[in-house]
């Protein structure tokens, strides 16, 4: 696992680093715009076995052949390892787009052209996409086909060529005569940069060597002491530039049950009911609700941007897509489809948030979700059911697990065939009904009733109930162990609006101090989760910062993970 220290260049270095990142985005651009930015490099880039920047440092092609300036071979080398990073990011996206316009008539994708995609991506011979990355390929071709009204004939004529923002990455600044150096000195941490003098560099005397001091907070210190520093990353921030520092740490080692497991319903009303269930207790805790409050503004969105599609395939279809009125809502269309999925991504985040933070505060070993693609479809049509289905069946799952990996808890999907059907109490088979006063039996009912016990209950919370039976007992529905239910668990309703809010992150008082000085310490991936010790409010709960540290063992590695996170909003 790796996290990130921030630590930020004074004032007085600011011009050096203005020239040293300037080089770095004008070679990066021009290079890519030259030569790189091509199907067949972005292709090439994800099979290169080698270290990344010799991708192009042992390519034919001679990058700097017609370059006046003096440049170290070292800083070439870490140009090449910029350009190399951005076609690595797209490699994905590459694929996705290759695994699209392979499977679906060259058509505006649509329900019809989901479900293809859908068929496709759940056969074992088909290659692996990640959900999230189909669904931007997916919008991406389909706003093309809407000005151009055909599919691109590759990639890089869908996406345009990237413009690189000066980011300089030292990995591959390795071996002798380095451009920069990490030493330690008195307890301080000291940043040697070489950078030019100025733009037009005759030779390596116009290049000079910037001493540069950092103090760093005595967590970075026990995490360097733990773990392997490695290459800085020189970058603009809202603070001027920063010089992010990477310690690679080990695993961290959670105490948790293996017959303890946080069982989750994803929904539509309630987008996520947890209960915790143990093997042996039975139900430990009370059902917990995350019901984001921006959750109805993610469907408006939705449903204002379908209504200007259909303007605009009116448009189309009356032969006025040249027109200034056309451009003007394509435009406005496709800034409400980046705020949708802005929000998306937020919400995501939020929820896998809490669920990790809901496993580790009851020592749960894993959290278990209704199988990928085979979740039933919610009572809902048009871009609510989309939305809903979208990061009910992808992303969220995907979030989660990389979160819960980090402090060392297993996710899991069993079949959810009949888990809002079946009674968690005796085990039979019970029925969904309109409302607990009248027990007409209605498919898509909110609540649940078993005529064999008379229990009845939230609906979701009986499938989050017997999601976790399922996992268990490693069984079929009618087979899965009853389990001990609590009654506090009964006709569970929403948190209130004041809990039901965006979680706001966990930070200890040491990283409060830090953000005043400008420096933090982030995860890599900038994934945040919560720890133990913290109140049980329910909904999405506000993470209480005072006592984050609590019941965490002083110094460990896992205190530091757990406990410098910052809020993913």
């Amino acid at each position: 696992m790796q996290l990130t220290e921030q630590f930020h260049i004074p004032d007085q270095y600011h011009e050096d680093c203005d020239r040293l990142t300037q080089l770095v985005r004008k070679h990066s651009q021009r290079l890519l715009e030259e030569e790189y930015w091509s199907d067949s490099h972005v292709k090439g880039i994800g099979r290169h076995s080698g270290t990344a920047y010799t991708y192009i440092r042992d390519d034919q092609y001679d990058c700097f052949e017609n370059v006046d300036e003096y440049l170290y071979s070292r800083f070439k080398r870490c140009v090449y390892q910029r350009i190399t990073s951005t076609l690595l990011s797209h490699n994905d996206e590459h694929q996705a787009f290759r695994f699209v316009v392979e499977t679906v008539p060259e058509q505006k994708i649509e329900g019809v052209g989901w479900g293809e995609l859908r068929n496709h991506l759940f056969r074992e011979d088909s290659s692996y996409v990640e959900w999230g990355i189909l669904e931007s390929v997916v919008e991406q071709l389909n706003n093309y086909f809407d000005m151009h009204g055909r599919f691109p004939e590759c990639y890089t004529e869908l996406v345009s060529c990237p413009e690189p923002n000066g980011t300089l990455p030292y990995s591959a600044d390795a071996g002798d005569y380095q451009i920069h150096k990490l030493s330690d000195k008195d307890g301080k941490i000291v940043f040697t940069m070489n950078a030019p003098d100025s733009l037009d560099t005759d030779s390596y005397h116009d290049w000079t060597n910037h001493d540069i001091e950092f103090s760093h907070h005595s967590r970075f210190a026990e995490l360097s002491r733990r773990g392997e520093v490695g290459a800085p990353t020189l970058h603009k921030s809202e603070h001027g530039y920063t010089l992010d520092l990477p310690v690679s740490v080990p695993e961290i080692e959670t105490e948790t049950a293996d017959d303890r497991v946080l069982s989750v319903d994803l929904g539509v009303k309630k987008q996520v009911t947890a209960v915790v269930i143990d093997d042996t207790e039975g139900q430990v805790a009370p059902p917990q609700f995350i019901n984001h409050k921006s959750k109805q503004k993610l469907f408006r969105l939705a449903t204002e941007a379908d209504g200007i599609n259909d303007r605009l395939g009116n448009l189309r279809r009356n032969g006025k897509s040249h027109t200034d009125r056309f451009a003007h809502l394509y435009n406005e269309y496709h800034h409400l489809r980046q705020k949708e999925k802005r929000l998306r991504e937020q919400i995501q985040h939020d929820a896998a948030n809490q669920l990790v933070w809901m496993a580790a505060k009851h020592d749960c070993g894993t959290i278990v979700f209704e199988s990928l693609g085979q979740i039933e479809a919610p009572d809902a049509s048009g871009s609510l059911a989309r939305s809903i289905s979208t990061w009910a069946r992808g992303s969220l799952l995907d979030k989660t697990e990389y979160k819960a990996e980090l402090v060392d808890i297993e996710t899991d999907m069993v079949n959810p065939w009949g888990t809002s059907r079946h009674c968690p109490r005796c085990g039979d088979r019970g029925k969904t009904v309109k409302a607990p006063d009248d027990h007409t039996k209605c498919r898509h009912g909110g609540h649940f009733y078993c005529p064999n016990c008379e229990y009845e209950c939230d609906r979701d919370v009986v499938g989050a109930v017997t999601v976790g039976r399922k996992h268990l007992s490693q069984s079929t529905m009618e087979e899965a162990a009853p389990v001990a239910y609590t009654e506090t668990g009964t006709h569970a309703s929403f948190p209130s609006s004041g809990i039901d809010a965006r979680s706001t992150g966990v930070q200890s008082t040491a990283e409060l101090q830090d953000e005043a000085s400008g420096r933090q310490t982030r995860l890599t991936q900038d994934c945040s989760t919560a720890c133990r010790g913290e109140s049980d409010t329910g909904g999405l709960q506000h993470n209480q910062g005072s006592n984050t540290d609590r019941q965490l063992s002083s110094g460990s590695v896992r205190q530091c993970v757990l406990a410098s996170t910052p809020d993913s909003g």
